[in-house]
């Protein structure tokens, strides 16, 4: 691969960091509402770039509560909040 092009930016969005963690591809953007988000681009199975859909941390305002979300086996949303 050559080149890669992210498409991820809407308008008013700003790119704070691009960084290689092992082999991820982290891009940390600023948000419109001033969110800042960080995405990772990986290779799946057949080597092809495979862009995080939803981003894998998002820092907004707070009173510094961290909330951790995934799912589990029977495809129910777990929340946990920590102070």
């Amino acid at each position: 691969m050559d080149r890669l092009i992210v498409k991820i930016l809407q308008t008013g969005d700003q790119v704070l960091n691009v960084s290689y963690i092992g082999e991820e591809i982290h891009i940390v953007i600023r948000k419109s509402n001033e969110e800042v988000c960080v995405y990772s681009v990986s290779r799946n199975q057949k080597g092809q770039p495979k862009l995080s859909k939803t981003p894998a941390i998002t820092i907004t305002q707070g009173d510094g509560e961290v909330e951790a979300r995934a799912t589990d086996a029977n495809g129910q949303e777990v929340l946990s909040i920590t102070a």
